[in-house]
């Protein structure tokens, strides 16, 4: 049975609204493997998060979700749905995600096998740097945070890269430097979300700031990662349009919640959650199509 991104639209849209956006923009030879590789991520950052289980069963679980990508025998993707659905509470769509557990991991080992072992990569990489977290691991100086942000975001960057060299003619002049761009692009990204969950990560005991590092330094940091993704763009042909409108999308909306951030002297303390109006995320997409 073939495989249609349109068997796990709903649960897309329901998990990330602002990703499902990015992800129709996508040409269609890419758009099903993106979004069962978003999917994938999505389920470990799940299993991750759920406060609803103790911080050692959830390494368990990841453990138990690492063996499902490890090899292409994989594990019992219905136990560890079981487990962690066993808790009542959790968003409806994120308790959608975990039921289709299983019809995801074998949608993703129906995909090519070149395909295939991009996303196993992905996945192996991102969920070791869930694991470091939930052991509580400090983060104590920038070559830490750099490590951090490279497994749960800069692999991402790379991934994309090498689906861009895999499924593209043109992609033969991205070269190993383009991975790097897309590495540094990815750790931006997680810069904002670090900045921008800072107040609730505070209150959780959890910082992912290094202690004698100013703030100032992690926004100028963000900043220049981000600002690389006119330099990725370069790769793609003229033609490439909505390639291109997808890298440019986020990046710039990465630089509107900077903005935001430093225009509220109270970020630090406040749990008002920091996020770019809708209008302003579609005039952002419409202007994404234009350099």
């Amino acid at each position: 049975m073939t495989t249609k991104l349109m068997d796990f639209k709903k649960i897309l849209q329901g998990v990330s609204r602002s990703f499902y956006l990015s992800l129709i923009l996508l040409p269609k030879k890419i758009r099903l493997q993106m979004g069962l590789a978003f999917l994938a991520c999505k389920t470990a950052d799940t299993i991750a998060d759920t406060e609803l289980i103790p911080a050692d069963e959830r390494l368990k679980l990841l453990d138990a979700y690492r063996e499902l990508f490890a090899d292409t025998t994989g594990g019992n993707a219905r136990s560890i749905a079981q487990t962690v659905l066993m808790p009542e509470g959790g968003s409806k769509a994120e308790r959608a995600l975990i039921q289709n557990l299983d019809s995801l991991t074998q949608a993703i080992r129906n995909l090519d096998s070149r395909d295939w072992l991009l996303i196993q990569e992905l996945v192996l990489e991102l969920t070791q740097g869930m694991q470091n977290d939930l052991q509580g691991k400090l983060i104590r100086n920038l070559q830490e945070l750099e490590q951090y942000t490279y497994y749960v975001a800069g692999c991402v960057g790379r991934f994309w890269t090498k689906m861009m060299k895999l499924h593209f003619s043109f992609g033969t002049n991205f070269g190993k430097e383009s991975e790097r761009i897309g590495e540094k692009i990815g750790k931006g990204l997680q810069l904002v979300n670090i900045l921008r969950d800072r107040p609730q990560d505070l209150k959780r005991g959890r910082s992912y700031i290094p202690p004698d590092v100013p703030l100032a330094d992690i926004f100028a940091l963000a900043r220049n990662y981000l600002k690389e993704y006119e330099r990725y763009c370069a790769y793609f042909p003229w033609y490439a349009c909505r390639l291109k409108a997808v890298v440019r999308l986020p990046a710039r909306l990465g630089f509107k919640t900077l903005e935001l951030l430093e225009s509220r002297k109270d970020r630090p303390h406040t749990d008002v959650v920091v996020k770019v109006s809708r209008l302003q995320v579609y005039k952002t997409l419409l202007g994404s199509f234009v350099r």
